[in-house]
């Protein structure tokens, strides 16, 4: 086979619109597809999907294909497989972009077991060689303390990747492309599983991905019965709650609140980093914040490098006499 273009699975979002992580995707495909003088191919699975494949070539598809089936409206794991499959055999793609989110942390591990191909999972960047032949796949290791530079010598170069990595190209309604609808049948055989309802959870509207502030706490809370002083000034400055990666492992918070590569990546206008040392995978995860705020009581602590304003010193002092303070001017 000769593997050329790079091919990426969008998808929509709970709006039907093309999502956030689909574009950044198709801006960093699109970068290195310029320089391999390549095609970027965009692959939207789905029901109704015509609109988004649209909008990927406003965003930098060269060509973009939509499968379009009933059976297709909700991810389920084998259906989409075969639909990939069949668009990586027709299109030989040398490299496949997939979203780390759920379902393509499901899909990028099921079409690499099918195919007997290798997969690096959650990058955090992607960038080609200096000869242009190979392309770095970036991605955390030991717990984010280092990031490991890897290689797939398989065909093609499956990664999925995280959010919040790569800036999205401007929308451009003008730019031309090739729209292509494909059929791919979904044999009954195929159909193990059938989506009868979602219910939504019933946290709070907004998400750490989208709120403009965020406090975050990390070990240096001490223990779980201290995590009420997060909260509480999350609250004096109407923001959510996060936390580092070993904040979530010892179970003080839900997961959903993890914060860095190996969580959720934020760019709120203020981030209040408290007891929070700065460990690289969890500056990976904050590093596109307006303003960033760190109170440690170590004052080599690396979040100082990052931060834009630091307090050194007690947290168990400054944090109730700051979120008193908050709550004195608003009231």
């Amino acid at each position: 086979m000769d593997y050329k273009n790079i091919l990426v699975l969008i998808d929509k979002d709970e709006n039907k619109k093309l999502s956030e992580l689909s574009k950044e995707l198709i801006g960093k495909a699109r970068e290195m597809a310029d320089v391999l003088s390549e095609e970027v191919i965009t692959l939207a699975i789905g029901n109704d999907m015509k609109e988004v494949a649209q909008d990927a070539i406003y965003y930098g598809a060269d060509k973009s294909i939509y499968v379009n089936d009933k059976l297709l409206e909700n991810y389920t794991t084998i259906p989409y497989t075969r639909v990939l499959d069949e668009i990586i055999e027709k299109y030989e793609p040398q490299a496949v972009l997939i979203g780390a989110n759920a379902d393509g942390r499901d899909l990028g591990g099921r079409i690499c077991a099918r195919r007997n191909i290798g997969l690096v999972a959650d990058c955090s960047d992607i960038e080609l060689t200096e000869d242009k032949k190979d392309i770095k796949w970036v991605r955390p290791t030991f717990d984010g303390k280092l990031f490991s530079d890897i290689r797939i010598s398989s065909y093609p170069k499956i990664g999925t990747v995280a959010s919040g990595v790569f800036r999205i190209n401007k929308k451009d309604e003008n730019r031309a492309g090739e729209l292509i609808e494909e059929k791919v049948e979904i044999p009954e055989s195929d159909i193990l599983t059938i989506v009868k309802e979602f219910i939504k959870s019933p946290k709070e509207d907004k998400s750490l991905s989208d709120c403009d502030i965020i406090v975050s706490g990390g070990m240096g809370i001490g223990e779980k019965d201290n995590w009420h002083l997060i909260e509480e000034l999350a609250s004096a400055v109407h923001g959510l709650v996060g936390a580092t990666k070993p904040v979530c492992d010892m179970g003080w918070v839900p997961v959903e609140e993890q914060i860095g590569s190996t969580g959720v990546r934020v760019a709120p206008k203020l981030y209040i980093a408290v007891g929070i040392s700065g460990a690289i995978q969890h500056i990976a995860g904050i590093k596109k914040s307006d303003l960033i705020v760190a109170i440690n009581n170590d004052p080599e602590a690396p979040i100082f490098k990052h931060a834009h304003y630091g307090l050194v010193g007690d947290l168990f002092e400054i944090v109730p006499m700051l979120t008193e303070k908050l709550k004195e001017i608003e009231n």
